[in-house]
């Protein structure tokens, strides 16, 4: 599977808008280049000082044709989610006049221009913190319905030629979450189910609650959360043919049929997954930078994901070319 190809031509068909708050930034500056000459999506830029932004774009001979740079005015924004925004800052003790000069720093100007339905995704955090990016879709967008826990997720795209995992796969939660509970791992994967259906529409999503155990090869009480979580997946998705959940498995039980016969006969999800749940922070993150570093696998992310509306959190190491991507890929969660 080409995968860029795959998600640009569905971003295409959404025909979105994405605001780009880091507009100072040169590899933003090229990234929304890229998706107007692409046609991938209009692109917003809101700037403190537009002038700055054409220069800075003039001197990387970066062409700005066709992308809308608007100067940050609250005026911009929703009366009614202005207001209710306030009024939730000064319930944590902040004076309406500081919740209304939140408003005009960039990040949060460009959240609440989204949650103002006149974007449909915000691309952030190549030079925002995760810290900065989460407390500000938090307090302005505010959790998906049914979401408690806002956690993330990396697209791993296998290198060519790979001989156990033939197109992508999801890993979660390898960004956010330190420990979370088993209902915090319930959200994870509801989230991350949806992230995957789409990305790629149709597909069976197959989804394997990772352990050091597989069906009580072990006695711990650290599994008692997977164990917990898992059933209370397969009791939400029980009526859903197109949702496999299966835990706890070890990871090799995970990928490889002829392992996962063994230690999990009759599994639909043994062998076959391709969305990867991990009990902690510690296991999915260094999971995801092994199977990058050793394994060769390209992961695009954190993506974040159970926010009511399309988020980004990009890497401060991203590149123009993750920008882009990123950039598909959160217009494919539009109304999610």
């Amino acid at each position: 599977m080409d995968v860029r190809k795959h998600i640009t031509e569905l971003a295409k068909k959404i025909n979105g808008t994405i605001i780009l708050p880091e507009s100072g930034d040169l590899r933003v500056l090229k990234a929304a280049e890229m998706l107007i000459k692409d046609g991938i999506a209009k692109v917003i830029l809101p700037a403190e000082n537009k002038e700055a932004v054409k220069a800075a774009a003039a001197e990387a001979k970066i062409s700005l044709s066709g992308i809308d740079i608007i100067k940050i005015d609250r005026a911009l924004l929703d009366d009614k989610n202005v207001e209710e925004f306030v009024k939730a800052r000064q319930k944590k003790g902040v004076s309406s006049e500081d919740a209304l000069a939140i408003l005009d720093k960039p990040l949060y100007f460009a959240m609440m221009y989204l949650k103002s339905g006149q974007a449909d995704a915000c691309v952030c955090g190549a030079v925002y913190d995760t810290a900065d990016v989460l407390r500000a879709g938090i307090h302005v967008i505010g959790n998906a319905a049914g979401i408690k826990l806002v956690s993330s997720y990396f697209l791993m795209i296998p290198p060519e030629g790979h001989k156990i995992v033939k197109n992508p796969i999801l890993f979660a939660d390898c960004g956010v979450n330190p420990d979370p509970s088993a209902l915090g791992l319930k959200d994870i994967a509801i989230s991350t189910i949806g992230s995957f259906q789409h990305l790629f529409p149709g597909e069976d999503a197959n989804v394997a609650m990772l352990s050091f155990s597989t069906k009580g090869s072990a006695k711990s009480k650290t599994l008692d959360k997977i164990i917990e979580a898992s059933k209370l997946l397969q009791k939400e998705y029980e009526d859903m043919k197109d949702v496999n959940i299966d835990g706890e498995l070890q990871f090799d039980a995970a990928v490889i049929a002829d392992v996962g016969k063994i230690k999990a006969p009759g599994s639909k999800v043994a062998g076959h997954a391709n969305i990867f749940i991990f009990p902690d922070l510690n296991s999915g993150n260094i999971s995801y930078k092994i199977a990058e570093r050793l394994g060769g696998f390209q992961a695009l992310g954190p993506i974040v994901q159970g926010l009511a509306l399309p988020v980004s959190d990009l890497s401060r190491g991203s590149k123009a070319e993750d920008i882009y991507m990123v950039s598909a890929i959160m217009l494919l969660q539009k109304g999610s």
